[in-house]
Formats: C-alpha cells, structure tokens, sequence
C-alpha cells in the first residue's frame, strides 16, 4: 500500500517562488520525507521565476522519489515546459578576424 504525502508548496516556500535557492531548501525538506510518492499541490502560488523553475526541474529529476504536481496554473506550466524544453541559444555578436593596426 502506498501512502500519498501532499504537500502545499506555498506554505512550504512561498505564494511566490522566485529563488533557485528556495527551490534547493524545498527539495531538502523532501528528501527528509520518509514516503517514496509525493503530491506537491502549487494551490495559492501566483507567480514562479524561470530560475525557482529551473532548480525544481533539476532536482525533481534527480530525485528518487515519485513526485507528481496538482493544481499547477497554466503560466506555471509554462514555465515549467520553458525550462524543460531549452532551445539553442542564438549567437548575438559574429565574431570576425581582422588585422590589428599600430597607432
């Protein structure tokens, strides 16, 4: 039989989750959990930066632990496709050799 732990994750963290660093406290307190199958219910949260989402992803990949997210808004999971899904970053400045000249 496998006992479910849900967890509010704005009473954990925050109704904003913007910190790489609040997301890697948060995965702390759930690898202290003894269950292997948790519920992370995102109920209440407004607003989640690209870098709390980022260090989510990571972590939930590297845990193991089955962990599974309820009530995610659809500008959450955006983001959380965002950073799951990175695309090629585009070359900004074209480098081009040249000679140099003495003054």
């Amino acid at each position: 039989m496998t006992i479910l732990t849900k967890i509010l994750i704005s009473e954990q963290v925050s109704t904003d989750l913007a910190l790489r660093n609040s997301a890697d406290r948060f995965f702390d307190l759930i690898d202290s959990i003894k269950q292997d199958t948790l519920i992370i219910d995102f109920k209440n949260v407004d607003f989640i930066s690209r870098s709390f989402a980022h260090q989510y992803y990571l972590r939930k990949k590297s845990s193991k632990k089955t962990i599974d997210e309820i009530n995610i808004s659809s500008n959450i999971n955006k983001m959380f496709k965002i950073v799951s899904e990175p695309r090629p970053k585009k070359q900004v400045i074209t480098m081009v050799a040249s000679d140099a000249i003495s003054i």
